[in-house]
This record gives structure tokens, sequence and C-alpha cells, in this order.
């Protein structure tokens, strides 16, 4: 596998789907990556960390959004305390240094993240990793190099995602997602390097 490796199984995701499930009012309150021509418009968001955009929403200009920062926890994350192990466990797993970005997304039955590829310093400087919270193999994280990932609940894959992607939800249920993106010590070891 070139674009992914699977890092673990097994991690336990019902407290979060439960807490998910208790507060659908936390869906969608950042609509940065919905916009209706984004490969993002048939998902659902929930941000826990990124930029501060207090500056962004008051000057209606997010052109610099995606600019060298320091994350900042949103209010979901204090709303689910439950990702909190999982996130931290996954950091200490990889040895990362800094976490980047957070964020769970839903993608609904007969929907899909179109394809497309990211760009950008966030996606350079960090590495990225799913933790899946609700998945089924009918839904496949695609790349447009053939690989696929075909994940299991509970299942956490490293990915990149500066190679042209999708993932198509052919499943009954929600496809549910907690991505975690940490920066890992290159010149150091970690469960990445062997």
């Amino acid at each position: 596998m070139k674009n992914f490796l699977q890092i673990a199984t097994g991690v336990q995701t019902a407290p979060l789907l439960l807490e998910l499930q208790r507060q659908p009012e936390l869906w969608d309150r950042n609509s940065a990556r919905l916009t209706k021509n984004g490969p993002h418009h048939e998902t659902h968001d929930i941000w826990l960390r990124y930029k501060d955009e207090t500056e962004n929403k008051k000057k209606g200009d997010y052109s610099n959004f995606s600019d060298p920062h320091d994350g900042v926890w949103y209010p979901a994350y204090y709303a689910l305390q439950t990702a909190k192990p999982l996130i931290f466990n996954l950091m200490a797993a990889v040895q990362g240094e800094r976490l980047g970005g957070v964020l769970l997304y839903k993608i609904p039955p007969g929907r899909k993240i179109h394809p497309h590829t990211d760009t950008g310093w966030h996606v350079d400087y960090y590495d990225k990793f799913n933790i899946y919270l609700q998945a089924d193999a009918k839904t496949a994280f695609c790349y447009a190099t053939g690989e696929e990932i075909r994940a299991k609940s509970g299942d956490v894959y490293y990915f990149v995602n500066n190679v042209e992607h999708e993932v198509i939800n052919k499943g009954d249920d929600d496809h549910i997602v907690l991505t975690v993106c940490i920066r890992i010590d290159k010149g150091g070891k970690s469960c990445l390097s062997g």
C-alpha cells in the first residue's frame, strides 16, 4: 500500500457514537468545507480543532484560513468528551509531537466525498489518520491510483490526502470518521517508520 497503512483495529468507538447521537445539533456548525461546489458538499462535519476563525468570520474572508497556524479547540470538543482519549491515545501511539486539525465527518448512505486532491500547508505539514467510528465494507476510500480502504468500525488508518481520492458510501448507514492530523518527528522512529 503506497498511500495508506492500517495501524490499529478494535478501537472502542461506541461512547463517541453515543455522544454524537445525543447531540445532533453539533453537525455543520462550520460550513467552510461544505460549499456547494466543493468535494465535501454531500457530507456533514463537526470541527473539534483547527485555526481560530474569529478574524475570518469578522471579515467574511477565509482566504488565509489554511495558512500556518497553531490550532485551537472548538466548542464541540468540550461537548464530545469521549473524543479526547481517542485523539490523545492515537497521538501517543504514533509518537506525535504536534497536534493539528481534528474533525468528524459523516457521509449519509448513497452520498460521497467527490474526487479531489488536498493541498496547502496543513496537508504538507501533518500526517493524517482516520479513526473509523461507524464503517462497513460497502463504503470505500478510493485513490485515483486504484488503491482503496474498506475499513470496519474501530479501524485506524494512516493515509495521504495529497493524492486524488474520493469516499463513496454504498452502505445502509452513515459512514462516520474522526480525522486526526498529527506532526510526527521524521528524524526519529515511529510506528510508521519501522
